[in-house]
Parts: C-alpha cells; sequence; structure tokens
C-alpha cells in the first residue's frame, strides 16, 4: 500500500490486523508507527496494551502470544515486532530461534482486537520466502523509502503547514541544500522556523539562509562550486570558515579537519565524474543515485555541478587528490597548508583540461 493512503487509513481509525514495515527512511516508519499508537491506544490502558519486542533478543512466538492477548481495560492492543529480519535475506545475529510456522498460522486468522507491526530496517524484504508472501497476502505492507526529488520538497511545504506556517518553494529547495535530505533533521529545522517567524507567518528564502543547519557537505558543494568558477579567492575563504568552524565529530577536530574538508572533496569530485560517465550512457537521475548509492536529491545537485567540468578535469582532479592525500599521510606535507595550495592548483588543473 502507498504509505500516504496507509497513512489516510490510520488517522481515520481503519487499522489492519497486521503491518509490514521496511525500507531505510526511519522517520516515515517511525510516523506511521505514531499513528498507530493514537489510532489504537488510549491513555487509560496505553500501559497494559502497548508492547515492544526486538528480535534480537525475544523469540517472535513472545509477541505473537502477546498479540494473541484480549487487551486489558481497552479496545485493542499494539504489538511492535523490532528488527525483524527473517522477512529480508540479512542474516539474523544472535541465538534467538524463531518459528515461523507460529507466524503463517496467525497471518491466516488474526485477531481483530490487534494490530501486529513488523518492522524491517532493510531496503527490501524476501519475496520468495514463505512467510513474506503470507504477510503480503494476510496484512498490509508500506514500503517507507527514500523520497525522490519532488516529493522531498513537497514533504517539507507538507511539514510547514503542520506546523502552522506557510514556506516559499525555493525556501524548501534552499533548506534540502543546506540541512540535507535526512527527514528527521529537516523536521526540527522546520519546526525552529515556524517559532521564529510564527503562526500564519512564512517561511521565506531570507529565513532559511538565517537560521538552517548548514550540513558540512553543503559548504564543500559551495566550495566546489567557487573552484568551477575559478573563483579562489572566495573559494580560500570558504576553506578558512569551514576551519573556523570547526565542524566534524572529536576525531577530525583542529588539526584533523583538512582531512575532513580533503576526504569529503574528494568523495564529491568522485561523485562528479560518476556521474559524467554515467549520463551520456542514458542513466536517468534516479539510476545514477541508486548506482551511486546516494539521494535523489543529492543526484540532481551533483548533475547540475558536473556541468561545470570536462571529464579530464574530473579525472585529473581525482588524482591529485589522491595524490594530496597520500603526501599527507606519508609527512611530506602539513595539512593545512596541503588544502591551501591544492585549492590553488585546481585552478590550473581546470584551466589545462
Amino acid at each position: 500500500m502507498d504509505i500516504r493512503q496507509a497513512a489516510r487509513e490510520i488517522k481515520a481509525g481503519r487499522t489492519a490486523p497486521i503491518y509490514v514495515l521496511y525500507g531505510t527512511e526511519h522517520y516515515l516508519m517511525d510516523e506511521l508507527i505514531r499513528m498507530m499508537e493514537a489510532a489504537v491506544l488510549d491513555e487509560a490502558s496505553r500501559d497494559f496494551n502497548y508492547s515492544v519486542h526486538d528480535m534480537r533478543e525475544v523469540p517472535i512466538q513472545t509477541a505473537l502470544q502477546d498479540a494473541e492477548t484480549f487487551p486489558f481495560m481497552g479496545e485493542k492492543r499494539l504489538v511492535r515486532v523490532r528488527q525483524a529480519l527473517f522477512l529480508t535475506g540479512a542474516k539474523q545475529t544472535g541465538s534467538v530461534e524463531h518459528d515461523l510456522e507460529q507466524v503463517l498460522t496467525y497471518a491466516t486468522n488474526p485477531p481483530d482486537y490487534s494490530v501486529l507491526v513488523f518492522e524491517v530496517n532493510q531496503p527490501k524484504l524476501d519475496e520468495r520466502k514463505k512467510i513474506v508472501k503470507a504477510l503480503k497476502e494476510n496484512g498490509v505492507v508500506i514500503e517507507c523509502a527514500e523520497l525522490g526529488e519532488r516529493a522531498l520538497v513537497e514533504w517539507v511545504l507538507r511539514q510547514a503547514q503542520r506546523y502552522e506556517v506557510s514556506m516559499e518553494p525555493d525556501a524548501a529547495e534552499l533548506l534540502l541544500a543546506m540541512s540535507g535530505t535526512r527527514l528527521r533533521q529537516l523536521d526540527k529545522e522546520i519546526e525552529k522556523m515556524a517559532v521564529y517567524v510564527g503562526t500564519g507567518c512564512e517561511i521565506t528564502v531570507e529565513t532559511v539562509e538565517r537560521l538552517a543547519t548548514r550540513e558540512l557537505e553543503h559548504d564543500i558543494f559551495r566550495l566546489i562550486d567557487y573552484i568551477a568558477r575559478l573563483r579562489i579567492e572566495e573559494a580560500l575563504r570558504m576553506y578558512y570558515d569551514l576551519q573556523r568552524l570547526n565542524v566534524g565529530s572529536s576525531e577530525t577536530r583542529g588539526e584533523g579537519e583538512p582531512l575532513k574538508i580533503l576526504t569529503l572533496l574528494a568523495r564529491q569530485f568522485r561523485i562528479l565524474l560518476q556521474i559524467k560517465t554515467l549520463a551520456p550512457r542514458g542513466y536517468s537521475q534516479q539510476q545514477i543515485a541508486s548506482t551511486l548509492g546516494i539521494h535523489p536529491y543529492v543526484a540532481k545537485l551533483a548533475g547540475e555541478q558536473a556541468h561545470s567540468f570536462s571529464e579530464k578535469a574530473l579525472k585529473n582532479i581525482v588524482h591529485r587528490l589522491a595524490e594530496e592525500d597520500t603526501r599527507i599521510k606519508t609527512g611530506q606535507i602539513e595539512k593545512g597548508l596541503a588544502l591551501e595550495l591544492l585549492i590553488v592548483g585546481l585552478k590550473d588543473i581546470i584551466q589545462a583540461s
């Protein structure tokens, strides 16, 4: 079932006895669970009728027994089955033994007083398995996948409405570029800006520029933009700003920050080179994203940026970045100086290519 249709059904109180939620977008999965909690449980009996079972720690039999128990002081029970890797091709870790035949029996005649939810944080189910076929036949299967470019912008605009504000489409695009594509982080950013502008007001491009948390990857993207346009002084200022911001994990702060920046530069330029070779072969934006293991929106931005470089220039830049990484790690040059000289040197590579 489509995730938006499923959300409408759940909000209307029309819950199914069995759900299978799978995919890599955990925020969407958590949102559906919250809707189920609101639809199925009341505050007075919540503690008695709500249970969560981790399949790495307990057998499925325990969860099924819970689901078959009549609710206490309420109309329905909500039973969550987390890490249900037995529905995928992934290997189940630990020594817990699951009797999957019991799941098949349960699925053929589930009680109407329970909502049993299987949660699978994997991109795919193993469609060949008998248990998966039975759950698809007798339950509701919902994919919680990463949103595509258009859906992502629409989601941001809808979230703004949830916080009783409006948002310019250009502001939504800028927020995605600045703060990334993780829905949980985006939700926090939208909530922060909604509080700032106030109920009934609009989040504009200026609001995003002023308040949005910048991802390091966004600044790397801007740095490459400056390099592509041969605006080396601005590229160097951006690099110095990144050092002053002291971004990154505890392992990469301070003296380690140039290495972090170099790593991200190398990763981004490799992506640009791969896009430069895949696009002429007829790969769509979605296919490129899937092949490179990046979000479709990131693929779109990278595709636009790749137009600024020739394939020869990108190959030479990737080679130069690898050489600089070796020189730094073998102690031939101080890392901060290496990055400065590298940024200046990339101008010559681009012009020569």
